[in-house]
């Protein structure tokens, strides 16, 4: 029997890791074969956002919760969890599972968006509370001003190398640590919220950002998956598979 013509077809699967690692060990497996059809080249794997937003949950966990170290200091989000939810500090010591590292990571991440406005505000405009400052009714300008002002004293940037370069006696690890647990509380949100609203650009930019995330944490291989389906996005598919795959990256955003 005569193989289809596939040639102005593909298949897109969406799936997490394993589904991909599967895909493409059919797709060596049957690398002999002499027809288009036969050698699954019709299949294109897109990796499941929702996976890939449970093992940036993950990665978060394994930061700043899992190190025994980590939950020593006053500032650190154990602190935030004996706060929030003080009858679960134990399973959060343990395995919290995705559900609860997501809603943590949007309720401790709240308070301590807060938090930064709140000493901002005392510190740069006068007020005492937060409360003062909205009663004052502040233009959208102005908190888009103060917010980009912020961001460079409160959410870590590419001069933590530097100042991981000071002198012991220089540091303030409390303030270094908030600032880099912002920062990747802000690169998750970032993810969840370009997702939710359907923004495919800023998916593939935050991305970028979780890979080397990933690598750090031991990640690997969803690390290496992650970077390739970038690199054969921008580089190595023909422009029409590059624009199906960008517009049906969401439709299974679930995995």
């Amino acid at each position: 029997m005569d193989s289809p013509d596939i040639s102005e077809h593909v298949i897109l699967i969406h799936g997490d890791l394993g589904t991909g690692e599967r895909l493409q060990a059919a797709q060596l497996h049957c690398s002999i074969e002499s027809s288009p059809w036969n050698c699954f080249q019709h299949v294109v794997f897109i990796p499941g956002l929702f996976h890939l937003k449970m093992v940036c949950a993950d990665a978060l966990w394994r930061c700043f919760i899992y190190p025994p170290t980590a939950r020593e200091d006053e500032t650190s989000l154990m602190c935030d969890i004996a706060q929030i939810r003080p009858k679960e500090t134990g399973i959060y010591s343990s395995k919290p599972g995705f559900h609860r590292m997501h809603q943590l990571i949007g309720h401790a991440g709240i308070c301590r968006h807060l938090d930064c406005w709140r000493v901002h505000i005392a510190n740069k405009k006068g007020f005492d509370n937060l409360n003062t400052f909205a009663a004052s009714n502040p233009t959208f300008d102005d908190l888009k001003a103060m917010a980009e002002e912020m961001v460079h004293d409160y959410v870590s940037t590419h001069r933590l190398q530097k100042t991981c370069r000071k002198a012991e006696k220089d540091h303030d690890l409390q303030f270094e640590n908030a600032q880099l647990l912002n920062k990747y509380f802000l690169l998750y949100e970032e993810l969840s919220h370009a997702m939710n609203g359907r923004d495919i650009g800023q998916v593939k930019t935050s991305i970028v950002s979780w890979i080397p995330i990933l690598k750090a944490i031991g990640k690997h291989k969803y690390a290496t998956h992650m970077a390739n389906f970038l690199f054969r996005v921008h580089f190595i598919y023909p422009a029409g598979l590059k624009c199906a795959i960008r517009y049906h990256i969401l439709v299974n955003p679930t995995g």
